[in-house]
């Protein structure tokens, strides 16, 4: 199969707006991942015991 002349190449993954799309998608996830890690790893303990500490008072 042709790829590079196919439709879905030369109408859609080669345009300009596809393009930036994939960049800023890289961009925000590259921002947002290391809390997402961060918060799965131990910030549900972390916000758990701030909350209990903010009751106690």
């Amino acid at each position: 199969m042709d790829f590079y002349h196919s439709w879905l190449y030369q109408q859609v993954i080669n345009t300009e707006w596809f393009m930036w799309s994939v960049v800023w998608l890289v961009l925000i996830v590259n921002l947002l991942l290391p809390g997402i890690v961060w918060y799965a790893m131990n910030g549900k303990r972390i916000i758990q015991n701030y909350r209990m500490l903010k009751k106690q008072r």
